[in-house]
């Protein structure tokens, strides 16, 4: 009886099931079976354009997508793969993309230092637009990678292969070709246009690289959203201890509900502002003490307290 199987233990993995015998398909438990770490969770992947791709051309090569002055996503038009060096049939089969490559072969077994990972794929985009690729001419394009090979060093003549010729790692940054039959001979230049994303990842976020999760202002002061980052402005104060909120300065409400304003002491309205703009007074039901200057109603009737 087999007790392994690889193709059956990746299919149970992915539905979140454990894997301990092959013969096991409906009896394994349910457990966290993916090891993912913070940093490979996207924090701003609302800033990417899920339609009107701004870049699809060789002249915007390097280019960012931003939000809020933060780079988001770029833009890579061509840019020259490193093979592996491992040869089969005279082709390499696995390309690399990395930064700055001038095409020589890499070891496959290494992460290369500037290797470019996170590649946005068409995931991103708009249901309508999942067809279009990352060149287009017009534009717009689509963030789906194309894949170029030329004998020569020449990215603009490099012609675009298959995409039924080659598997895509947009994780990793790695491109698999199916067979030697379609795979570029060793001789050969291979190019990528795509997105990488560059935006903020969850890691950077707790830790507050970039501004993410680091608090603005001194302590005390109330958090608000400064040009994407946390800001704090010693004008609107929290006083933990005393539940005293402060603010200096100018305090506008809008709405259209009955009460745009409201103040309540418990269970009861002592005051609200209609959005008619009439300012209304709670009908107490007791007598509050004398205060000189102090105002109120009950009973269909005004009360002003004198001294």
């Amino acid at each position: 009886m087999a007790t392994f199987d690889k193709e059956i233990k990746s299919n149970r993995l992915l539905q979140g099931t454990r894997y301990t015998i092959a013969q096991f398909d409906g009896q394994e438990a349910y457990t966290s079976v993916l090891d993912i770490n913070a940093s490979e969770i996207y924090t701003q992947e609302a800033a990417l354009p899920t339609s009107n791709l701004p870049y699809s051309g060789s002249t915007q090569d390097g280019l960012f997508i931003q939000s809020a002055s933060a780079d988001i996503a770029r833009y890579y038009y061509r840019l020259k793969m490193s093979p592996g060096n491992v040869a089969n049939s005279g082709t390499y089969q696995t390309w690399f993309a990395v930064s700055g490559s001038d095409g020589s072969s890499v070891d496959p077994q290494l992460i290369q230092d500037d290797q470019l990972t996170q590649w946005v794929s068409n995931k991103y985009l708009a249901a309508a637009d999942a067809a279009k690729q990352a060149e287009a001419d017009p534009g717009p394009g689509g963030y789906k990678v194309v894949v170029s090979i030329n004998s020569t060093d020449n990215a603009s003549t490099a012609e675009p292969t298959s995409q039924n010729n080659y598997q895509f790692d947009y994780k990793t940054g790695v491109i698999q070709f199916t067979s030697t039959s379609v795979a570029p001979d060793i001789t050969d230049y291979v190019y990528i246009t795509g997105y990488v994303y560059v935006g903020q990842t969850l890691d950077q976020f707790i830790t507050g690289d970039s501004g993410g999760g680091t608090p603005g202002g001194s302590p005390g002061e109330i958090q608000f959203n400064d040009g994407g980052a946390f800001g704090g402005d010693p004008r609107f104060i929290f006083e933990k201890t005393t539940g005293l909120t402060k603010l200096s300065g100018s305090l506008q409400i809008t709405g259209s509900t009955d009460n745009i304003f409201l103040i309540k002491s418990g269970s009861i309205d002592l005051l609200r502002v209609s959005s008619s703009g009439a300012i209304v007074f709670g009908d107490l039901q007791h007598t509050p003490p004398p205060v000189a200057g102090g105002f109120f109603y009950s009973s269909s009737a005004f009360y002003v307290g004198v001294e």
